[in-house]
């Protein structure tokens, strides 16, 4: 089977995309940013020109928490936080449909700093879904293995791609990540990833291997919609827990260009 910290955006002239609605508003999408480029300063988001205060100040390996933006198309730049005059990324027009969630993810070193836009995903009750991204540019493709190495969660995961939401038991999860081309070499070991009914997760994988900046970060990307029983009464579904952080870690570090394109999703795989 095979499986996107920055900041998000306000429209300036249009709504401060800071104030944000309430989550879940059928008429607005959901977006959060991810600072993945190791040697990149600290950034701030800004669209249609307006600086998106929520969003900014993000420091290699944040990811900022979803902000609501009416559907729509923006004008998103990225600039470093000492100089505004200074945006690697953008201004790029990139379109945000209502009612879905999206990660901004940058990656790759600041000279050749790359952004990729991912869709994210909701929970689904009764199981727990989770899916890896492969955002560090100097990290071959990749397979994620049971630590006995019998069995391959992920296999040949290339630089910026994202595996589909794999559908798992709720549980803890040990693994391990090793070079596709050769599986007994694995530079990362990460810790348990706990899993919940309900939720849905990624793993990304950012920074550099040679520059020994290889993390995970893990998110969680939504919970299953509350369940309503047969008098009528809401029920919700289980709250996360703490993630064992870098369990996945293997895919490595996200890609920002002065380009943006949406991400591959490389199918599953049994």
């Amino acid at each position: 089977m095979r499986f996107s910290r920055l900041a998000g955006l306000t429209t300036a002239g249009l709504l401060a995309l800071a104030v944000a609605a309430p989550a879940g508003a059928a008429d607005d999408a959901h977006i959060r940013v991810l600072h993945g480029s190791p040697d990149a300063p600290s950034v701030d988001v800004f669209a249609n020109d307006g600086k998106v205060d929520a969003l900014s100040g993000l420091e290699f390996g944040d990811l900022s928490d979803y902000v609501a933006v009416p559907g729509d198309t923006y004008s998103i730049k990225v600039c470093a936080t000492a100089d505004s005059t200074v945006c690697p990324i953008g201004p790029i027009d990139l379109e945000f449909e209502a009612g879905r969630k999206y990660t901004i993810a940058a990656s790759d070193l600041l000279a050749q700093i790359k952004a990729d836009v991912y869709t994210d995903g909701n929970g689904e009750a009764g199981t727990a879904k989770a899916r890896v991204v492969h955002l560090s540019a100097d990290t071959p493709d990749v397979d994620v293995l049971t630590q006995d190495g019998s069995s391959a969660v992920v296999e040949d995961l290339a630089y910026r791609s994202a595996t589909d939401y794999l559908e798992l038991p709720a549980d803890d999860y040990d693994l391990k990540v090793c070079a596709a081309a050769d599986n007994t070499l694995c530079p990362l070991d990460p810790d348990t990833l706990s899993l919940e009914n309900g939720m849905a997760y990624s793993v990304f994988a950012i920074g550099s291997l040679e520059g020994e900046t290889l993390t995970a970060v893990v998110a969680v990307d939504g919970a299953a919609a509350p369940a309503t029983d047969t008098a009528g009464t809401t029920t919700s579904v289980a709250s996360t827990t703490g993630l064992g952080a870098l369990l996945l870690a293997a895919v490595a570090a996200f890609g920002m260009l002065g380009s943006v394109r949406h991400a591959t999703v490389r199918n599953r795989r049994r």
